[in-house]
């Protein structure tokens, strides 16, 4: 089984739109803050494509000092994202029938073990993959270096965004989708067939 980190294991939505406002507000965008119906709408990957959706304008500011100051918030506000409810019930029951939890991000990966210590939920997980820098790139590479030796049949990914549905059919595996996180229900349900709302609705192999 492998799980997307940020919106799939980690109820973390609110905490970003909090930072994201709080880095329009720094920047001097000209535009009202960001509610949480249109970031789940203009969300997307890569990342710096969403921040041009808001509005940022890269001749005016780099992305990697928009995206620091956003990441500084985002840790600020560590004490209010949480695991999702019903995660740590599917890892348990996943590892009881005899397989692998592989945790797969575009976060930072000494960020990603940080947080997983944090949460305490490190001990959940088989493998941890994640990218060398915090703007949070493309993880599929990662993902297909990940995979090469082993049968796709055997693997189903868990996400929450349209990203992770296209990582896993980089990887040639079957993906499920749980509209708790960072892209609207409806997004998610133009490209994939199988939407959930809890992450228990999931089915275990």
């Amino acid at each position: 089984m492998i799980y997307d980190f940020n919106g799939t294991i980690l109820d973390d939505t609110e905490v970003c739109l909090k930072a994201e406002n709080y880095t329009i507000e720094h920047f001097g965008l000209k535009r009202p803050p960001l509610t949480m119906e249109e970031y789940l709408r203009i969300f997307t990957f890569p990342v710096k494509k969403y921040y041009e959706n808001v509005g940022f304008d890269w001749s005016k500011n780099s992305y990697a000092e928009v995206g620091q100051y956003w990441f500084d918030w985002y840790r600020r506000l560590r004490d209010e994202y949480e695991v999702h409810e019903g995660v740590i019930e599917v890892l348990q029951k996943n590892h009881e029938k005899g397989n692998k939890n592989i945790l797969l991000s575009a976060s930072s990966l000494v960020e990603l073990k940080k947080q997983l210590e944090e949460l305490n939920i490190a001990s959940y997980f088989d493998e941890v993959l994640g990218i060398d820098n915090i703007y949070a790139g493309s993880k599929i590479d990662i993902a297909l270096d990940w995979i090469k030796d082993k049968d796709p049949a055997d693997c189903l990914m868990i996400g929450d965004t349209l990203h992770d549905l296209e990582t896993a059919k980089a990887m040639g595996v079957n993906c499920v989708l749980v509209a708790k996180g960072h892209q609207a229900k409806e997004i998610l349900e133009e490209e994939c067939d199988k939407v959930y709302e809890d992450i228990r609705e999931v089915e275990l192999i």
